[in-house]
């Protein structure tokens, strides 16, 4: 699987090599349309006195230029950024799409790197299966896509999609992301008179199979019904296990064991009220994230004064996608074109971890957007989201289109 995406790419680049040295290179130029973006995220955090990720307060700023080209089928897509945060910088460029979109007969074809997203939820997508996004974090950035060939046939009231392709799971190994994984599957849709539904099927190398679908209901002018459904054969889950037990040298480690069989599940709402407020209502299931037990035991054992180097392990805990395995998210927001003030809610029912964030957004700008944003987190100290390096942090964005 790795050598056929390998080729494919390979033949892709020559062909656009191709395309731009023949004669009728300008023509095709004048069709491509070209977008440019300057993106800036900056954010003042107070830290935590938790055992954990004892921290001291401090600010970041996050800077970044997107450009795109699109046109005649093919799109373009890159971010050059930098990250400052507590004296240090980083630079990055990433190139975050790079395909090419044609049909023959009745099938509509793409290969190249691609996000890909079927999901139809908000605070959980269970169905963005290959680069997943975090829906709530403070500046949410469509992440790169991956490498991937997919062939769509459509009918009257649906399509069939086949596809091959690399998956970059949302997964931290030791503060790092792991690596990619490749795989294949199919996925039908079908769409009736107010009603939606799909199902999917996929095969990956790591992750072994993975089964699920989605469906979504119009119900009059003001309310709308989803829900989001994955089976995963093989999954990624930290846990603590204790070395050179029963001896004075006897210490705790957090690793990264393979686990059979995990349910990610998801049902919520939206309904937009006549004042031109909208509530999304959702609740969900992560089966991949570590148990209330294992929190419990893991807060206990920071709490009893253990060393520093003991401590710094305890953070590969924080690895999943979703912390804790039960979430309950409202978000409330205003259609209104100018000003777009929100607020979002999210607690896990087990241990009453609380996120809280509001938002006010300005769009009033010819070509840009001002928001403005506080978060924090609560719920008590022994609660999982206070283990977190941050308490509090308020926040700036600033998107201006060139």
């Amino acid at each position: 699987m790795k050598i056929i995406l390998g080729v494919i790419c390979k033949i892709y680049v020559l062909f656009v090599m191709v395309i731009s040295s023949v004669s009728e290179a300008k023509q095709f130029t004048e069709k491509l349309q070209f977008d440019s973006q300057i993106r800036i995220n900056g954010q003042n955090i107070k830290g935590t006195n938790q055992a954990i990720f004892a921290t001291k307060n401090t600010s970041s700023l996050f800077s970044a230029l997107d450009v795109s080209l699109e046109g005649e089928g093919l799109r373009f897509a890159a971010t050059a950024n930098v990250y400052k945060e507590g004296g240090t910088s980083e630079t990055d460029f990433t190139i975050s799409e790079a395909f090419y979109d044609f049909s023959t007969q009745n099938w509509f074809l793409s290969v190249g790197k691609k996000k890909l997203d079927w999901d139809v939820a908000y605070g959980f997508r269970p169905l963005d299966m290959f680069s997943p996004t975090d829906s709530l974090a403070i500046y949410t950035a469509v992440p790169p896509g991956v490498l991937m060939i997919t062939g769509d046939y459509f009918t009257e009231s649906g399509n069939i999609t086949v596809i091959c392709n690399e998956t970059k799971p949302d997964y931290l190994e030791r503060g790092i992301k792991v690596a990619q994984s490749y795989g294949c599957g199919g996925r039908y849709y079908q769409f009736f008179d107010g009603y939606e539904a799909q199902a999917i099927a996929h095969y990956d190398d790591k992750l072994g199979f993975r089964i699920g679908g989605s469906t979504l209901a119009v119900i009059g002018d003001s309310l709308e019904l989803h829900s989001s459904l994955l089976w995963q054969q093989n999954y990624r889950s930290p846990k603590v296990t204790q070395l050179y037990k029963n001896t004075l040298s006897a210490y705790d480690n957090v690793e990264t064991i393979w686990r059979k069989g995990s349910l990610q599940a998801l049902v919520g709402f939206n309904y937009s009220f006549s004042m031109g407020v909208t509530a999304i209502v959702e609740y969900w299931h992560d089966g991949r994230a570590p148990s209330d037990k294992q929190w419990r035991t893991l807060i206990a054992r920071a709490n009893e004064g253990v060393q520093d180097h003991q401590l710094r392990l305890y953070r590969a805990h924080f690895s999943t996608q979703n912390l804790f395995r039960d979430s309950v998210m409202v978000h409330l927001r205003t259609s209104n074109s100018t000003w777009q003030p929100s607020m979002t809610w999210l607690t896990n029912p087990q241990d009453n971890s609380m996120l809280i964030n509001s938002e006010l957004c300005y769009s009033g700008f010819k070509n840009g957007r001002l928001c403005l944003g506080y978060r924090s987190y609560a719920g008590g100290s022994e609660t999982i989201y206070e283990q977190l390096s941050h308490q509090k942090t308020g926040y700036f964005s600033v998107e201006i289109k060139l």
